[in-house]
């Protein structure tokens, strides 16, 4: 038997022809699909509202006519592009007649939205319709009732790929489009305009984080800490929003524990949920789906991208990747083209350097697995080390370091050769406090691994107390060698050559401090056995030679020092050969000591004939050969042409500044010397004004104690003098005075000099009773000595300290009783008497017997108008 059935098929009723569903009005707020509520906690982006606005502006009405408008807001993965979106949305609903949103990150996603919007339209006669039709119809009904119409915004978030838009855009003629995307692809070839979104600034990033985690009014640590975290996590939203809402949520969770965190297992803070939250994105879920999808494409791209994150966040020079094995230019172009599509990193303006988010640094690093990490680590550091040029000290060599030096610090392990080229840089390039830094964390690298009596650690921390010396801290860098001296001697020996280079730096430090006769014996005792260990004629004996003899010069017999290094100078010679640094240096030293012993010409000759041998084996802008201008220019002043030393410092200095920078200490010594020689020239205002500009440049870099920056304030002082503030000079003396003392010592030369300046200063300076001009004042008494200064009235005031002096040269005019003024009776020589012994610094209990002495023994006020000011000091 046959059973038959019949099948009854029901269609599926059509949907409405698009010109039918009229929708909501224009400009009235109708129909919204948004996917959330904006967030309440919104802070630092009015700007790129504003921008969003501007590209969207006056699209929203019918008046705009058939025009569409589109802009693609673009950026970071969870740098708040989605949000930003939302905002606007949420803020501007009113003006449309339609707002929709879609998820874009694929042609499916995209069809489904339009698709849900069709349903939305058709509610009610036609929900049937529209519930039974394909995505694939339904999509494309909506195109066809947005292409009809004006006044709606359509928000196409994360797209993924252009390709998939573009379809759907190319259909549009009214209305307006926004779209978010990690990809910066070009939007405005496809008539878009791209708005790229950068992370907060510390400000709003700190506000957010303030909101989110509920602190009703932190306190200034706590902001600090805040701020601290803000920049932690590279001001990106995503990471704010997750770490506030961690800390929220967390019980006992503190923002310095949470940077602990960070610190210390950053893979686990970075893929943390806060409680109840474990449904939304977090950072480390957001970058390693964009990660796979880069890989997917191209996998070199997320190899290069973790060499990247070994580096320091900005500038890092292309060519550094260049020399990756088993790839070529072409293939890394590519690579990083699409990590810069998905806005992983940025490339530079020029092309030539690359930038990555220090998040995604952190968070790509914390991902890999720990063997792939070292070996990642190890490569970026051979990249780099490979970049470093060879010649550390070549000037030309120095703008590729300094470009790299970031990148060196935060890839280059601190006992590596490569280290060791930067740290000889950085002291090439008179960077003392960077490399002071770096030297620390060498020794310290050298002392973990090798243990503190190993030659390598005492190598570095011998190195590291003549970088502490050259940033300034003599008494820091002799406390480290004369700890390091006993151990040497117990370890390496006696006379080993490096026990024996650590008593030199004792010996030269000693010096330094003020003390130049201890430096002298000590020098003079290390020779003979720097002579019978090493030889008379090596180089560390020749140096020992060289040191002691400028030590016998800075002890106060300048004359012995130029002696010895005439007698130094053929053994360089012939050792070295005529045009060795070593004999260039002592040749160098010789003119020096020569000035100092009194023959400023044969200095100024002797500089004048070195210059040129400089210029050819050093090149014109060497720093010898300007440290050798510089000197040419000193002496030539000293020998009496002070406007021509000007004149040439000025020439000098702009080349300082263009080869060696604005700021590195040989620069700060010529503009300082050129203020000095502005000064004796005639213009003592100008000096003033040009040190005045120096002091505080001085102390920012190499700190308010340096030697220099005390020199500094001493020539600021003096030349404030000279230049009619007499007052200014003692007060800044007697403010330099105590500092001299902490730091020099009572007995060093530059103390005792501070201290006969403030005493000059402060005796001498006031105003001329009738014209108020500077005068020095003293009283003085006795019959031969007025007779004299009646005769014989120009007068020169000599104050010495060491080999350091200063003269004064003026004519005296005397005020006494038996010198009578047609100005100054009786009384108003009193009074000037008075006037003189204050200045001075003294006050008196009894006036009026003070006035008894000086009547008695009558008395006299000389008053010398300077006319000439000079010395080495």
């Amino acid at each position: 038997m046959t059973i038959n059935q019949n099948h009854q098929v029901m269609s599926r009723p059509p949907l409405p022809a698009a010109a039918m569903v009229s929708g909501p009005p224009p400009g009235v707020g109708g129909l919204v699909g948004l996917p959330r509520l904006p967030a309440v906690v919104f802070a630092g982006r009015q700007d790129a509202l504003e921008r969003v606005h501007a590209a969207l502006a006056d699209q929203g009405s019918d008046a705009a006519g058939a025009v569409i408008t589109q802009t693609a807001v673009h950026g970071l993965g969870g740098i708040g592009k989605s949000e930003l979106a939302l905002q606007y949305a949420a803020a501007h609903r009113a003006a449309y007649r339609l707002v929709w949103w879609i998820d874009a990150d694929s042609r499916a996603q995209i069809q489904t939205g339009l698709a849900a919007l069709t349903r939305a339209l058709c509610a009610g006669t036609h929900s049937v319709a529209a519930f039974q039709a394909t995505t694939e119809e339904a999509a494309a009904w909506a195109m066809s009732w947005l292409s009809l119409r004006t006044g709606w915004l359509l928000i196409f978030d994360n797209v993924e790929q252009v390709d998939d838009l573009q379809p759907y855009l190319s259909r549009l003629n009214g209305g307006s489009v926004l779209i978010t995307s990690r990809r910066d692809i070009g939007w405005s070839t496809f008539g878009c305009i791209p708005i790229d979104l950068d992370v907060l600034d510390s400000t709003a990033a700190t506000a957010v984080l303030v909101a989110l985690i509920g602190l009703a009014s932190p306190s200034p640590s706590e902001m600090a800490e805040l701020a601290a975290l803000a920049e932690e996590v590279g001001f990106l939203p995503l990471a704010l929003g997750q770490s506030a809402a961690y800390i929220a949520r967390t019980p006992g969770m503190t923002v310095p524990a949470y940077r602990h965190l960070l610190h210390t297992a950053p893979a686990r803070a970075h893929a943390a949920s806060p409680a109840g939250q474990q449904g939304q994105a977090v950072v480390a879920q957001v970058w390693t789906l964009t990660r796979r999808r880069i890989a997917d494409l191209d996998p070199l791209a997320p190899h290069l991208l973790a060499l990247l994150a070994c580096y320091a966040p900005d500038q890092l020079p292309i060519t550094v990747l260049h020399r990756l094995p088993d790839t070529d230019e072409l293939q890394i172009g590519q690579a990083l083209g699409l990590l810069a599509s998905y806005s992983m990193i940025t490339i530079s303006k020029e092309r030539d350097a690359l930038s990555v988010h220090r998040l995604v640094q952190a968070v790509t690093l914390a991902e890999l697995p720990e063997e792939e990490r070292q070996a990642v680590l190890g490569q970026a550091a051979d990249l780099l080390t490979a970049a470093l040029p060879q010649d550390q000290e070549a000037i030309g060599s120095w703008p590729i370091y300094r470009r790299l030096l970031a990148h060196a610090r935060a890839a280059l392990p601190p006992r590596s050769e490569a280290m060791d080229q930067m740290i000889a840089y950085l002291n090439a390039s008179g960077d003392y406090t960077t490399v002071k830094i770096l030297q620390h964390q060498r020794y310290q690298a050298q002392l973990d691994h090798h243990g503190p009596e190993h030659p390598d650690t005492l190598l570095a921390q011998a190195s590291l107390a003549y970088y502490t010396r050259q940033a300034g801290d003599a008494a820091a860098a002799r406390d480290q060698l004369a700890a390091l001296l006993p151990i040497h001697e117990r370890v390496l020996g006696a006379e080993h050559p490096e026990t024996l280079t650590n008593r030199a730096n004792l010996a030269y430090l000693l010096g330094s401090e003020g003390d130049a006769a201890g430096a002298r014996d000590q020098y003079a005792a290390l020779l003979p056995i720097r002579e019978r260990v090493q030889g008379a004629e090596h180089p560390a004996t020749l140096t020992t030679r060289a040191n002691l003899a400028r030590w016998t010069g800075q002890a106060g017999d300048p004359a012995g020092a130029r002696d010895q290094y005439a007698a130094l100078l053929p053994i360089r010679e012939r050792v070295s050969g005529a045009e060795h640094p070593a004999t260039l240096i002592s040749l160098h030293n010789l003119a020096s000591w020569s000035g100092e012993a009194g023959d400023p010409a044969g200095a100024r000759d002797q500089y004048a004939a070195l210059l040129p041998i400089r210029e050819r084996v050093s090149g014109a802008e060497h720093p010898t050969t300007l440290d050798t201008q510089h000197n040419l220019a000193h002496w030539s002043g000293v020998a009496g042409d002070a406007a021509g030393a000007r004149d040439q410092l000025a020439v000098l200095l702009p080349i300082r500044v263009r080869v060696q920078g604005v700021e590195h200490p040989s620069t700060l010594d010529t503009l300082h010397e050129l203020a000095r020689w502005s000064g004796e020239a005639g213009d003592p205002a100008g000096a003033r004004d040009q040190l005045a500009v120096l002091l505080p440049i001085r102390e920012r870099v190499q700190g308010a104690e340096h030697s220099r920056t005390l020199a500094a304030r001493h020539e600021l002082a003096r030349w404030s003098g000279r230049a009619g503030d007499p007052a200014g000079a003692r007060d800044q003396y007697a403010a330099l005075v105590p500092i001299r003392e902490r730091v020099l010592g009572a007995e060093h030369p530059d103390t005792l000099s501070a201290r006969h300046e403030l005493a000059y200063w402060t005796q001498g300076c006031q105003e001329d009773p009738l014209t108020g001009a500077d005068v020095v004042a003293f009283v003085t008494y006795g019959k031969v000595k007025l007779a004299n200064l009646r005769t014989r009235p120009r007068l020169a005031v000599s104050v010495r300290s060491g080999w350091r002096w200063v003269t004064l040269e003026g004519t005296a005019e005397i005020i006494g009783p038996d010198d009578p003024h047609p100005v100054f009776d009786a009384d108003g020589r009193r009074l000037l008497l008075r006037e003189i012994y204050v200045a001075a610094g003294g006050t008196h209990d009894d006036w009026d017997e003070y006035d008894t002495v000086m009547a008695a023994e009558r008395r006299a006020a000389v008053l010398v108008r300077p006319e000439r000011i000079y010395g080495n000091t």
